[in-house]
């Protein structure tokens, strides 16, 4: 193991454990709901301009943004903040990207949360709140890295550049805008809640919606009418069979039974409780492997759905309609041996006296974009369990916090280098 420079001593042991607590307390509070994330994105462009890093702030231009082969979104909006704070000298190009997104999913059924979504507490060595995990935790583990080096009196021989990004849960929007505005880099850690693992495979995954026709007819009389509640069950049990044959032994990198999920999240059907159904709306999620084309896997799926509908009489004459819409996440790889993935690794070896995990997940981020269209080698690495995110009492250990934050300073300053000042 590497030991540590007095420089690097000097860093870790410059980060402010309270402010940086204090911070991400700051952060949940802002309710930044996707479409809502520029008081959020305001924050963090203040609070990085008082730790004395440069400070990049400008409007994205969502009408250009739309033209982009890596575009994609749900939401609809009119106004959007890039937020970029850097650090060190030299050209991006040679330089370190920490990606961290602020918007956050709805918090839900508000009853069922311990303490108020956007009110966060700190209790029993966690923070709670909606955003905490995913991902203001990691975002300010980042920012705090920075304020370390600086404080520690280090010029970066090469940039640091953290991009706090909007847009992340429905598409990454945010991320894209940063790379058109001309941010790449050699490498870049997006601090998604990876329990400290380090994240070299992410699997992709695109939204579905598809329409199931029936016949409307009187309750009274429904053996006249066709039932699309019935044959959308038809459309349930095919995707089932398909999602068993894409997961058929696993994956090699991305652990887990199901490593390319596909989940139907939303079914909205019927006109009155007295009548045979005429329509139904599936809206859901489909898992994309790494390395598989988009292209590629809608083909398939589509083939699978045609599949379905000619088992059936009605499905056969009334074929099911399948639109692609929404967020769409491509998937990504690095090698765990060279370049940021290897730094990272060598970095949390330092700060924990641990070999780090180094593994996939079934999940896609912001680093296909960062890979796919911004020539950039990610990984994902962060604090806290993914399974904590998107639910009631979301919530980030303390300790992962802290861990996280040391590993991110360590791996900057080797990363980026020093520069030799002459006195």
């Amino acid at each position: 193991m590497k030991t540590l420079t007095p420089e690097e001593s000097k860093a870790l042991d410059s980060i402010d454990h309270e402010g940086l607590i204090d911070a991400i307390c700051q952060l949940v509070a802002i309710e930044s709901v996707g479409g809502a994330e520029t008081p959020a994105q305001h924050w963090v462009a203040d609070a990085m301009t008082r730790m004395g890093l440069e400070v990049d702030s400008w409007e994205l231009d969502f009408e250009d943004l739309a033209n982009h082969p890596g575009h994609s979104t749900e939401i609809d909006r009119s106004y959007g903040l890039g937020v970029v704070g850097r650090i060190g000298t030299g050209s991006k190009e040679e330089g370190l990207i920490y990606n961290g997104h602020v918007d956050v999913v709805p918090a839900g059924l508000i009853e069922r949360w311990s303490n108020p979504p956007f009110d966060p507490i700190v209790k029993e060595g966690r923070i709670y709140g909606r955003g905490a995990v995913d991902m203001k935790a990691g975002l300010c583990s980042a920012i705090f890295a920075a304020k370390a080096i600086k404080e520690a009196d280090i010029i970066l021989r090469t940039p640091l550049m953290i991009e706090s990004v909007v847009g992340e849960e429905d598409g990454g929007v945010g991320t894209l805008g940063a790379i058109v505005r001309g941010y790449k880099a050699r490498g870049a850690v997006v601090m998604e809640p990876t329990g400290l693992q380090v994240v070299t495979t992410g699997a992709g995954c695109q939204n579905f919606r598809i329409r199931v026709d029936g016949r409307a007819a009187h309750g009274a009389l429904r053996d006249e009418g066709v039932s699309a509640i019935q044959k959308s069950t038809v459309i349930l049990s095919a995707l089932n069979s398909f999602e068993k044959e894409r997961n058929e032994g696993g994956d090699s990198v991305i652990p887990g039974r199901l490593p390319f999920p596909i989940c139907v999240g939303k079914i909205a059907g019927g006109e009155w409780a007295s009548s045979v159904s005429e329509e139904v709306l599936l809206e859901g999620r489909y898992g994309i492997k790494p390395g598989e084309k988009i292209i590629t896997a809608r083909e398939d799926f589509q083939d699978a759905m045609e599949r379905a509908a000619q088992s059936d009489p009605w499905l056969s004459l009334h074929k099911p309609e399948i639109e692609w819409w929404g967020g769409r996440f491509e998937s990504a790889a690095v090698d765990p041996q060279v370049g940021i993935a290897a730094a990272v690794q060598e970095s949390h070896l330092a700060v924990t006296e641990t070999e780090p995990i180094v593994t996939g997940v079934p999940y896609g981020s912001d680093m296909g974009l960062l890979v796919n269209h911004g020539s950039t080698p990610a990984v994902l690495y962060g604090p806290g369990d993914v399974r904590d995110a998107h639910g009631p009492d979301e919530c980030v250990p303390i300790n992962e916090v802290l861990t996280a934050t040391r590993t991110l300073a360590l791996t900057a300053i080797r990363f980026c280098g020093i520069k030799k000042q002459l006195f």
